[in-house]
């Protein structure tokens, strides 16, 4: 009987606990997290997004990049023009290490007319043809030395009518200024309407020489010494790039995607003559019209392997390529081609 009245008793206290308890807390609730059938479908499409993440980093690390590029450009401006005050007008987007396409150097009016009215033998060694190696590096040598003089001689006479004008700058004629512009514009700087000494002083940094024994090295490196099929049909001896359609040859291994061919040139003079125009104008090789700049400001020599060290962004290869190119200096004793020009470059030993 007491037994009885205990599980009387125990059932009535567990039906009075229940009914105190909200039946709201005994179910789950709905703005909890995702249920386990939701948390699986969330890490499927979890796991699907996780590339395009990647690939939006690495997208925005390229983007970075160019960036970067673009900064340091804009930087090395204002490093160049620091002393003088100027602004170098900001570089082509298109713009690579060997030439960008705002404009072509070597094609300004005045170059054009120059061609026409001093016209040369249209003819060229057959490189290939040659079997023995040092006279076919001789001919090659002998080939593009006068190119490289007759370029350097215009330079020089271009530099003479700057510095003429630095010691007038205040009687300057209207045709005078016109041409300082039009110099300014090619060597990408910006044309003003109220010249200064500071602005022929920056162009002169850009307008100046490129030795004899950095211009043969290279031509030697970028053509295999004439023999490439872009210097055999295009008279491309330096691997210079074109960015319009029809400018040039398009390489055989260039991406799908990529867009730039190697410009062709009427013969090797003109090619010559728009490489030096691009190593003094171009954005890229700041540090070689550095590197000659303080050897002016020194009276020292201006030789091709004190400026082979500013062509690091000429190459992908960056630091190997100028090893090469310094290596093709001295092991062919390319100095001895460089002579004494304005008293500056010299063909001294190791030059």
């Amino acid at each position: 009987m007491e037994r009885k009245i205990l599980w009387i008793i125990s059932f009535a206290l567990i039906f009075v606990l229940w009914l105190k308890i909200d039946p709201s807390e005994t179910q789950e609730p709905k703005t909890s997290g995702f249920s386990k059938s939701d948390t699986g479908v969330s890490d499927v499409a979890s796991s699907k997004s996780t590339p395009e993440k990647k690939s939006t980093q690495k997208e925005s690390k390229t983007s970075d990049a160019l960036v970067s590029k673009n900064d340091s450009e804009s930087k090395d401006s204002a490093t160049e023009a620091k002393s003088t005050g100027d602004e170098e007008s900001a570089p082509s987007p298109k713009e690579t290490a060997k030439q960008d396409d705002s404009p072509l150097p070597g094609s300004s009016e005045d170059e054009k007319n120059y061609f026409e009215t001093h016209p040369i033998d249209p003819n060229k060694p057959d490189f290939a043809a040659i079997s023995d190696v040092k006279t076919r590096k001789e001919t090659f040598f002998d080939y593009l030395t006068p190119f490289v003089r007759e370029k350097n001689n215009l330079l020089l006479e271009d530099r003479s009518r700057l510095k003429a004008y630095l010691d007038n700058i205040n009687t300057l004629s209207s045709d005078d200024s016109a041409w300082i512009n039009k110099q300014r514009k090619l060597h990408r700087l910006t044309p003003t309407d109220k010249l200064e000494k500071h602005h022929i002083e920056t162009l002169l940094i850009k307008l100046d020489i490129i030795p004899a024994s950095l211009v043969l090295a290279q031509a030697a490196n970028e053509s295999a010494w004439g023999t490439s099929r872009f210097a055999l049909m295009g008279n491309n001896y330096f691997g210079q790039w074109c960015f319009r359609k029809g400018c040039g040859l398009v390489p055989n291994s260039r991406a799908d995607d990529a867009a730039h061919e190697v410009r062709k040139f009427i013969d090797a003079r003109q090619s010559v003559f728009a490489y030096i125009d691009n190593l003094n104008s171009n954005a890229a090789y700041k540090e070689l019209r550095a590197i000659r700049a303080d050897l002016r400001s020194r009276s020292l020599n201006i030789s091709g392997k004190a400026l082979a060290a500013g062509l690091i962004r000429y190459s992908q290869r960056g630091q190997a390529y100028v090893d090469e190119i310094e290596g093709l200096i001295q092991y062919n004793r390319l100095w001895r081609f460089n002579r004494e020009i304005d008293g500056y470059v010299s063909t001294a030993l190791n030059n």
